[in-house]
């Protein structure tokens, strides 16, 4: 061969290996470009306990994500504007009926779990006792009237009643027991406070919670238990349109319908239906505080 010939060709080799290795790299770094990113495990967020007696403390909600607070001391919302009082109050309130709805729909999936496990015939005697105590608690023999009982209703309502019962969180009973629904005690032996009037001669006491978080829940098992709401417990299970559903708790006040439009009017000037598509921020269910609520 020529030496001419022979230098093209080394020429010619040496400009493919350059483009063959140009490739190659090209390649690779498209192929890195391509792979998932593989994030550090984000921390999730514990739930935050407020104690403050603060109008300050009450952490503002700006999206539908709800950071999980634990509201422990209502504080004094009486000398504010009712247009800043009720922004103010919504905000305290919804972080706890986002966590008591979340208690009842977990309760509710577990007792579905437990009754297919016992339709399989393998359910564990400690599956039985937890059936056992919810059977006792609803006071029925039908797993499936419990898993009915434990179908959760739309925030609106909850807090539109909130509202009404504690005065916008202005109330005696709401500020000194955190009793925001005005639930009756009967029991002497429970923590309770006094109301500053009687029944034909007979004292009336309300029930004192530790949170907002434990008054909402004893709110929810209240509706679920009572007879009185068992028209809104059939109906609650077929809508969740808090104006069809309104209707069904007349018995909840001496003022019957009356107070059904109140309850309407609030939802309606308030635009509450707007907080059922609100949902909890991602947070740590092994936090001490969420497993403490759940017991």
């Amino acid at each position: 061969m020529p030496i001419t010939s022979l230098k093209t060709l080394m020429h010619f080799l040496q400009k493919k290996s350059t483009l063959i290795i140009a490739i190659s790299v090209t390649i690779g770094v498209v192929m890195l470009l391509l792979q998932p990113k593989v994030l550090p495990e984000q921390k999730r967020m514990s739930i935050k306990i407020c104690n403050s007696a603060s109008v300050d403390s009450i952490v503002l909600i700006d999206s539908t994500i709800v950071v999980p607070v634990l509201y422990q001391r209502i504080p004094d919302l009486k000398d504010m504007h009712y247009k800043k009082r009720m922004v103010k109050f919504i905000h305290m309130m919804l972080p706890s009926v986002l966590m008591a709805r979340e208690k009842m729909i977990l309760e509710r999936q577990k007792v579905l779990e437990v009754g297919a496990l016992m339709t399989q015939g393998i359910s564990s005697e400690e599956d039985s006792l937890y059936l056992e105590k919810l059977k006792g608690m609803y006071k029925t023999d039908n797993i499936d009237e419990v898993v009915k009982r434990l179908h959760p209703h739309p925030v609106s309502i909850i807090l539109a009643q909130a509202a009404i019962e504690s005065g916008w969180g202005t109330s005696r009973f709401c500020r000194e027991a955190n009793n925001i629904y005005g639930i009756w005690s009967y029991n002497s032996k429970e923590k309770r406070i006094k109301a500053g009037e009687s029944r034909s001669g007979t004292n009336i006491y309300l029930r004192k919670y530790d949170s907002i978080f434990d008054s909402i829940y004893d709110y929810l098992l209240t509706i679920s238990k009572a007879n009185a709401y068992k028209q809104f417990r059939e109906a609650r299970l077929y809508s969740d349109n808090p104006y069809q559903l309104i209707w069904y708790l007349s018995n909840y006040s001496e003022k019957r319908y009356e107070y059904v439009r109140a309850l309407r009017n609030v939802i309606e000037f308030n635009d509450l239906h707007l907080y059922d598509n609100y949902v909890l921020a991602e947070f740590d269910r092994s936090d001490p505080t969420w497993k403490e609520l759940l017991d």
